[in-house]
């Protein structure tokens, strides 16, 4: 072999050399900084959500709390909207979606179908509930729930919409189904609660006015025997008529008396007709005292009290006419259902996992790793500058 094909298979064996140690040094040329940020991250990232992560199923339903229309003097838009014949009721939708994601709703959800278990043996490694089958209390499982139950409210039509996830398309169905099924028994909870509440309050009332009408009345009562009272007024004008027919006969006894005077002087009758009429004079003087004498027993004495307890009982019957006739609107209203519950939407079983967002979630691994890396890149440059 010559010496040129020596050096031609010397070059040759060299070149290859380089080009397999060339590839070992562009990768020790990578720092390990990238590596622990970036690569690795990312790498975990693309072999997790592509593979290991387990689909997850969105259930959605909207609804509404509507509250009957209340009858009042409205205008412009309030008068429209009050046409359809309901209007939103928002602090109730407020209500009715705290319940929803409440431990409560949570403790009775469980009594109807084994929530914890849809989440417990299903899904991967790090997306189910207790993966290492350790203790897993309820307040853990709770703060778990509540990253699977959102309820999202659009505050201009009062539309509530609710998204239920899990591990299956059917078993997301049914728990959407049976919160809002909770909802509404919520919603009856507080009609049968505000109905009891208005017809036992005038109730109350009813009772009230009845025992100080029966309080009245016996007063009345008591003061009527007590007096040998039956009707003021009434006897007041027997009373007087029967003075004015004293009178009446007095003024016949003096002109019969004073005309006997005129004839006969000595007639036999004249002592007669004086004794007549200091009888009449002495029962006129007596009834007089009984009708406006300034004691006890007159009857002007009396009618002082008489007219407070008779006006008494008057305004109390009044009151219990007025308290028994709202207890009948309080029944009516309480019979029409005050706060309802309308499902826009049924809950819906989803054919497609939305979660996890897989592109997104390795993607935004490979992004937030760039810029981790470029942030401690920075940081240890500063540091070896600050050291030189």
């Amino acid at each position: 072999m010559s010496e040129q094909e020596n050096v031609t298979m010397l070059s040759e064996s060299n070149l290859q050399t380089a080009a397999k140690k060339k590839p070992k040094g562009r990768l020790k040329k990578i720092s390990p900084l990238l590596w622990a940020t970036v690569i690795v991250p990312t790498v975990c990232s693309l072999v997790y959500f592509s593979v290991m992560a387990s689909d997850q199923y969105t259930s959605e339903s909207s609804f509404v709390v509507r509250s009957a229309r209340q009858q009042g003097t409205v205008s412009g838009l309030g008068a429209l909207l009050q046409n359809t014949g309901f209007t939103r009721s928002q602090d109730d939708i407020y209500t009715v979606q705290e319940y929803m994601r409440s431990r409560t709703a949570l403790d009775e959800l469980k009594k109807q179908i084994p929530v914890r278990t849809y989440y417990e043996e299903k899904g991967d490694l790090f997306s189910r509930f207790n993966p290492f089958g350790l203790t897993g209390s309820d307040e853990e499982f709770y703060q778990y729930y509540l990253g699977k139950v959102n309820i999202n409210l659009d505050a201009v039509s009062g539309i509530s919409v609710l998204h239920v996830r899990s591990f299956d398309a059917a078993e997301s169905k049914k728990i959407n189904e049976a919160l809002l099924k909770k909802g509404e028994e919520l919603i009856n909870r507080l009609n049968d609660r505000a109905r009891k509440d208005t017809v036992s309050f005038a109730e109350k009332n009813v009772a009230v006015a009845e025992e100080r009408v029966k309080e009245t009345a016996d007063n009345l009562m008591n003061y009527r025997t007590e007096n040998g009272i039956f009707d003021l007024k009434e006897q007041s004008g027997v009373q007087m008529g029967l003075v004015s027919k004293l009178q009446d006969e007095l003024i016949v006894i003096q002109t019969q008396l004073d005309q006997v005077r005129a004839v006969t002087p000595d007639n036999p009758q004249i002592p007669g007709l004086i004794a007549r009429e200091k009888s009449l004079r002495k029962e006129i003087s007596q009834q007089m005292r009984l009708i406006s004498g300034k004691g006890d027993g007159s009857i002007a004495g009396k009618a002082a009290e008489y007219q407070r307890l008779f006006i008494e009982n008057e305004l109390a019957e009044k009151q219990l006419a007025a308290t028994m006739a709202s207890l009948e609107q309080a029944k009516s209203e309480a019979d029409q259902q005050q706060l309802y519950l309308e499902v826009i939407s049924k809950p819906s079983k989803p054919d497609v996992a939305l979660y996890p967002k897989r592109f997104y979630n390795i993607l935004a691994t490979f992004v937030i790793g760039l810029i981790l890396y470029g942030i401690l890149s920075l940081l240890t440059a500063s540091v070896r500058e600050h050291k030189n």
